[in-house]
């Protein structure tokens, strides 16, 4: 019967100690920005890999904490998923105050101006994790 207490009680502090362990890992990302961009583009067979090309090099500004670029997945065609987009652009930033740096920031603007002819459409979206 002791063997057995102890057993549960090691359980419980396992248990206790990783409750404890996600909770501090998530508070010390509170402020974290994502911001995701999706391009479509005029003619994707023309201008993916130069859209892409200058994806990699804002993303290379001083204030990204990460990034990634991707294309639509070959993921099943359901209704809530949108395979309609030509390029992702996913950024991380520790804080509001680097995601406002990356939007003055002089390489993003030349990005902007560089490739805003090649895109029908951009959307963008913010989130905090």
């Amino acid at each position: 019967m002791l063997n057995r207490r102890k057993f549960m009680a090691s359980l419980t502090a396992l248990g206790l100690g990783a409750f404890i362990s996600q909770k501090t890992i998530a508070k010390t990302h509170a402020n974290m920005i994502v911001h995701q961009v999706f391009f479509w583009l005029h003619k994707p067979d023309e201008d993916l890999k130069t859209v892409m090309d200058g994806c990699k090099k804002i993303a290379q500004t001083e204030s990204v904490k990460d990034y990634q670029i991707g294309v639509p997945a070959g993921t099943q065609r359901r209704d809530v998923v949108d395979h309609s987009f030509h390029i992702s652009l996913t950024v991380y930033f520790d804080n509001i105050s680097d995601h406002d740096l990356y939007q003055t920031d002089p390489i993003h603007l030349q990005f902007v101006e560089d490739h805003k002819d090649k895109w029908s459409q951009v959307k963008v979206y913010d989130f905090e994790v």
